[in-house]
C-alpha cells in the first residue's frame, strides 16, 4: 500500500526529496529514506543527484 502511494505523488510531482515525500506521508524521514532506497534497488524509482540533495523520481 505504501508502494502504491509513494507512486502516485510521483505521478503529480515527478521530482522529490526524502523530507518533502515524509511530510505528505507523516511519515519518518529515515523509515521513507531507508523504503524508497529499496524501491530504487528493486528498479521501481530513479535517483538524480543534485548538489546535495537527492531527487528521486
Amino acid at each position: 500500500m505504501l508502494r502504491t502511494t509513494i507512486k502516485s505523488f510521483f505521478e503529480k510531482d515527478q521530482f522529490l526529496t526524502n523530507s518533502e515525500l515524509s511530510k505528505k506521508l507523516n511519515k519518518d524521514k529515515a523509515m521513507i529514506s531507508g523504503y524508497l532506497e529499496a524501491m530504487v534497488d528493486y528498479g521501481d524509482l530513479s535517483v538524480k543527484k543534485q548538489e546535495i540533495q537527492k531527487y528521486i523520481f
